[in-house]
């Protein structure tokens, strides 16, 4: 091998090389760059069939090198990779670089010729592949695969550079036509904000905008709303989890024939028109589905629970019925409404409005004063809506409405047994925001437990309970909601102490659903179902339907077997809604906060950390981290700190101590 003129592949090219010594299957090579190289004898490609005399000066070795380099690369610009490659097609099979040379040249006379062929073919990596020392003949299957991924990494490669151009230029604030497939560029960047590393297009959206110079965590949410795909406050969430705010055509068509054509829902139901009965909501309240009503039966008192009947509307399999069981549930957002049913159903056709007959399933409890339960039927009613009244309206007019007063008494002692039975109440405060175009204004707590909204959440527990039970009894296939014992409990009954609350909320198990019926250890009662809330909540209408389907034809209409495949599906819902509501809860609070940087708020102390303390800031229900003072405060402590940094699009609350 000493003398010889040797060709090896090294980072993807062809190294040429004399050959100085070979020891022990190892060479000492001289390359175009005078420097020397020791390689393993199995890396070499090539050896020439002409020798050089070592004995030359170097500098005359390097200038054969560079002469014979030059005319290897020449002859192999002059290949036709193509007609070779048709004369071997058919044949098929590996070939050694020799072996090709005489295929294409008609007399072999230099080691040159073999280079050339040697260079052309591993250039062109389309026709040959080169296996080894040997290259094998690509068949016309292949040889049409690789143009097709050629033609798609080169149309990827131009939609990287026209889609980063365009986008850099709008960052820039230049008034660009857009591209012919803008869209497409849109549609890239918003899954990547939607799902990062998960998006479908994930490695074309990184390279775009590494393209684009908008490589920072924010930009490519910016670059939308620039662009006015996004608004300001776009809600990514909604996208990320597929939540639609929108009704397809076939939905609101169908909700449109209900309401032009209501259908007829008299049979099998019992007259209750003649019962004064009303709803108590909140004063933006549209969608009414549950109303009550009192009347007296000796020294006992009949209490009308009435839940608004979707079944003749909502019919199983139908597209209202498909669309509501994929929503799940009605989400209720700071800033926005998504609902379960069109509103023309929820809040006009199906909704306890004042009016007409309205279908219900009727809860007619029988209590003593003590709040005793002494019987119950549950029934599929007729009922009309005498008065609506607003929670504040009910809490002034407590002293004056005998009705009122006495409802509220009998939901004072049915809670005060539930509370008796191991029950808890965590009324934490509600937030309300305030809005002025899209900037919050301000955020208000409102308290649960005023007494009009005690009132109707112990009526409707009743009756979820009594459903429950009922259904049991019955041997109806149901799904029960359950909920294990607090990890510990650090308070009995309720507490007026907000701190407390939201600590031992902190230690809740969270709800179990199932076939079975459980303990439900923060409501205090031994089953439990959710069926008061059939406008906004798929669950509510399922079990509402089991139970009207059994009193009026006698059979439920699920199995015990379809119920438990809608577990994971519900599971899924209330995953994805409680995610989807704390988060926009908490950058709403957060872009509120930012408005009042440097300021000063009230913090309690939840826990020590490795880094500083936990707390938790009462006035917005939320946590946030104080780094340093570690051993200075206990839990509970109430302290000042000073709002430092604020984020609302990546999460962050940063406070010092004040």
């Amino acid at each position: 091998m000493e003398g010889k003129i040797v060709e090896y592949i090294d980072a993807q090219k062809i190294v040429t090389a004399i050959c100085l010594e070979e020891k022990k299957g190892r060479l000492r090579l001289l390359n175009i760059n005078n420097r020397e190289i020791v390689l393993s004898k199995s890396r070499i490609c090539l050896v020439s069939r002409e020798c050089l005399s070592l004995s030359q000066p170097r500098e005359v070795l390097l200038e054969k090198l560079k002469t014979e380099i030059a005319k290897r690369e020449s002859l192999a610009k002059e290949i036709d990779v193509l007609a070779l490659w048709e004369l071997l097609a058919s044949e098929g099979g590996t070939y050694t670089p020799r072996e090709l040379a005489e295929f294409y040249f008609p007399e072999i006379t230099s080691s040159a010729q073999e280079s050339a062929i040697f260079r052309a073919l591993f250039a062109d990596r389309l026709h040959f592949k080169l296996r080894g020392n040997v290259f094998e003949v690509q068949s016309q299957k292949r040889v049409e695969e690789i143009l097709t991924q050629r033609a798609k990494e080169a149309e990827r490669k131009r939609k990287i550079e026209e889609a980063a151009s365009w986008f850099k230029a709008v960052w820039q604030g230049e008034k660009v036509e857009p591209p012919a497939q803008a869209e497409e560029y849109i549609q890239v960047i918003k899954e990547w904000c939607f799902w990062r590393d998960e998006a479908p297009q994930a490695k074309l959206a990184r390279e775009i905008l590494e393209k684009a110079g908008l490589n920072t965590e924010e930009q490519p949410f910016l670059l939308l709303v620039k662009l006015g795909v996004f608004s300001k406050h776009e809600n990514i969430l909604l996208h990320r989890f597929h939540i639609p705010t929108r009704f397809p055509d076939e939905v609101k068509a169908a909700a449109q024939i209900l309401i032009n054509s209501p259908p007829f829902f008299t049979e099998k139901r019992r007259n209750l028109q003649d019962i004064y009965t009303f709803t108590i909501d909140g004063p933006e309240t549209r969608d009414y589905d549950d109303a009550l009503s009192l009347e007296r039966d000796g020294e006992h008192y009949v209490v009308g629970i009435h839940i608004t009947d979707l079944s003749p509307f909502i019919r199983q399999g139908t597209p209202l019925d498909e669309e509501a069981k994929e929503r799940g549930t009605t989400i209720y957002l700071p800033d926005q409404k998504i609902p379960m049913l069109p509103e023309g159903i929820s809040e006009h056709l199906a909704s306890l409005k004042m009016g007409g007959p309205k279908p219900s399933l009727s809860f007619l409890v029988t209590l003593n004063e003590q709040a005793d339960i002494i019987r119950y039927e549950i029934v599929p009613g007729i009922i009309k809506i005498d008065r609506h009244f607003v929670y504040d309206e009910v809490n002034n007019l407590l002293t004056e409405d005998e009705t009122l007063n006495i409802l509220y008494q009998l939901a004072l002692k049915f809670r005060e047994k539930r509370l008796k039975q191991g029950g808890l109440v965590i009324a934490l405060p509600e937030l309300v925001f305030s809005f002025s175009a899209d900037q919050v204004v301000d955020i208000k707590q409102r308290n649960p437990e005023q007494p009009a909204r005690i009132l109707v959440a112990e009526f409707m527990i009743m009756a979820n309970y009594l459903a429950a039970s009922f259904m049991y009894e019955k041997g109806i296939p149901a799904l029960y909601r359950a909920q294990l014992p607090p990890r510990e409990r650090i308070m009995n009954g309720t507490s007026q102490d907000l701190f407390i609350l939201y600590l031992q909320r902190k230690l809740l198990n969270r709800s179990i659903l199932d076939t079975k019926p459980g303990f439900h250890h923060i409501l205090g009662l031994d089953k439990y179902t959710s069926i008061t809330s059939p406008l906004r909540r798929y669950l509510d209408m399922t079990m509402q339907r089991q139970l009207i389907h059994y009193l009026q034809k006698g059979e439920p209409l699920y199995a015990e077997t379809e119920l438990s495949f809608l577990i994971p599906h519900f599971e899924e819902i209330i995953h994805r809604t409680s995610v989807v509501c704390s988060q926009r809860i908490k950058y709403w609070i957060l872009t509120y906060l930012k408005q009042h940087v440097k300021e000063y708020i009230d913090a309690y102390v939840l826990e020590e950390t490795t880094r500083g303390y936990r707390l938790l800031l009462p006035d917005y229900l939320l946590e946030t981290e104080l780094s340093g003072a570690k051993g200075k405060f206990q839990q509970g402590d109430k302290i000042r700190v000073r709002l430092d940094v604020v984020n609302p699009t990546k999460e962050i609350l940063k406070v010092v101590l004040a």
